[in-house]
């Protein structure tokens, strides 16, 4: 049988265009990490006058600001999907396990996580979702990544529809959580600063497609 496997991780830093993996954050300023210190560029250039040449010197300071944290506000209702509540589940039970705060279940990220499962069941190309639709998205909030699984999907693995659903998904967040820390994946599902989870799962052919997305 063939293993599941994975890709990077994917972050979007919602004020900035770049792609990356692991999380990374939004801001005024240029792009860059928190507690970056200020950056100084300093550009010289000459210009031709009636009177001659003329050499002018401009000098520019950025700093990365860090963005507020959206208020908090209560959990959505599980949905009665049993995959998706053990899917939460399964994320809160690594997070205990790493002392890290439980996430929330959220309704609308977990809408916009299932566009992204259904797309990657059709294209096979993990986070294409992610990266045309995060910029902008009202479900994300000034922090965001996104997991996804096995971008061709996760075999069969049971005959019985419940035991084989949580089959897959605990197989995947396995793999994802043993990248261990400097993984884009295992990252994600332990960042401190994602206080919010959606759930996108969609079953093609037998096959599990997961997408998991994380935001403050």
């Amino acid at each position: 049988m063939r293993r599941p496997s994975l890709r990077c991780a994917l972050a979007l830093p919602l004020l900035s265009l770049p792609f990356a993996c692991g999380p990374r954050h939004a801001g005024a300023a240029s792009p860059g990490e928190e507690g970056d210190a200020p950056t100084t560029k300093v550009v010289t250039t000459t210009r031709e006058t009636p009177t001659g040449t003329v050499t002018e010197t401009r000098t520019t300071t950025t700093r990365w600001v860090e963005p507020a944290e959206p208020a908090d506000r209560a959990e959505d209702p599980l949905p009665s999907d049993a995959l998706v509540r053990y899917n939460v589940q399964r994320l809160n039970d690594y997070r205990k396990q790493a002392g890290v705060g439980a996430l929330k279940y959220d309704a609308s990220l977990s809408a916009f996580a299932l566009e992204g499962s259904v797309q990657l069941s059709k294209d096979h190309q993990a986070h294409a979702h992610f990266r045309a639709k995060a910029e902008g998205a009202a479900a994300l909030g000034t922090r965001s990544a996104e997991n996804q699984g096995d971008w061709n999907g996760v075999p069969k693995l049971a005959d019985d529809p419940l035991e084989n659903g949580k089959k897959q998904i605990d197989w995947m967040l396995d793999l994802m959580f043993k990248e261990g820390p400097g993984g884009g994946h295992h990252d994600n599902m332990l960042n401190a600063r994602f206080k919010r989870v959606g759930i996108g799962l969609t079953t093609v052919a037998g096959k599990l497609y997961l997408t998991n997305d994380f935001s403050n």
